[in-house]
């Protein structure tokens, strides 16, 4: 007889983590006996690879650089399954963190379930500067586009086949999750989260996220969406600039500049708002 179980799969980019994956493989085995491990190899140069593949794991080589890149390769390669678990490869998601998460997308109450993390209390579980980071994006992001998830750039996170399919994902780096976000928005799709421990890394491993670099990329990210999605933002927030520097400088002619963004940003939400009731996607 057919298996009437629900086809999960727990994905697990990865790139240098053999200190951890075999340790994470075999939590996650614990925890979701029946789900296929799959580990996506990102041209690791250590022995990710065969740790995976020694600990049970499905191992699946992605030559293209770049989380995105892996994510990207993920979402072509699952479309299929019930239910897809996205972690890290370093251990700083708990398997046991999962039933909530995966419940909300198998029982078709949610197409992306997010997992909120909550650091720990351990030396590490969180850096100060990350936290910052974290909720300054999370501010651009509510800022430009609207409300997305509570914990924009968490890793964690369960996908349903519908959003498989639906989103149209671009991203090459760590900006994914940032575009994740957003093409939920865009695309009316339900999200349910729900918090999860976040602990240290394992040790051995070390985080390949370069704040600056990174952090430049989700906001040119953030700009993109918004643009894209909720274009009269970014023009309501220049033509409140301008009536400042306006009203500053005294001068007519950036009145006037004010003005005609004003206008541009009306002109802009209504041909969305209107696109979208001819799509039937929800407005915001």
């Amino acid at each position: 007889m057919p298996s009437t179980s629900p086809r999960v799969t727990v994905a697990i980019p990865c790139y240098n983590e053999d200190a951890a994956i075999g340790a994470v493989v075999a939590e996650w085995r614990r925890e979701l006996p029946e789900a296929e491990i799959a580990v996506f190899d990102n041209n690791s140069t250590d022995r990710t690879a065969a740790v995976a593949a020694e600990a049970g794991a499905t191992v699946i080589p992605v030559p293209e650089q770049g989380k995105g890149c892996v994510v990207r390769t993920m979402f072509a390669a699952l479309a299929d399954r019930d239910a897809v678990v996205m972690i890290d490869g370093d251990g700083t998601y708990p398997a046991s963190a999962v039933g909530p998460l995966l419940a909300a997308v198998l029982e078709g109450r949610a197409d992306m379930a997010v997992g909120i993390r909550r650091p720990i209390a351990e030396a590490g579980a969180m850096s100060p500067v990350r936290s910052l980071g974290n909720l300054l994006i999370g501010v651009g992001f509510w800022v430009l586009v609207g409300p997305g998830t509570t914990d924009l750039l968490s890793g964690y996170r369960v996908f349903s086949p519908r959003a498989m399919r639906t989103m149209r994902l671009r991203s090459e780096g760590f900006e994914i999750e940032t575009e994740l976000a957003g093409e939920a928005v865009g695309r009316g799709l339900r999200v349910v989260e729900d918090p999860v421990p976040y602990r240290p890394r394992i040790a051995g491993t070390h985080s390949k996220l370069n704040a600056f670099r990174d952090g430049l990329r989700i906001l040119r990210m953030i700009l993109r969406l918004s643009l894209r999605l909720r274009p009269w933002r970014p023009l309501l927030l220049a033509a409140a600039a301008l009536a400042v520097a306006a009203a500053l400088a005294g001068r007519d002619w950036i009145w006037a500049a004010a003005v005609l963004v004003f206008l541009a940003a009306v002109l802009a939400a209504a041909f969305v708002l209107a696109r979208r009731e001819s799509s039937g996607v929800p407005s915001e």
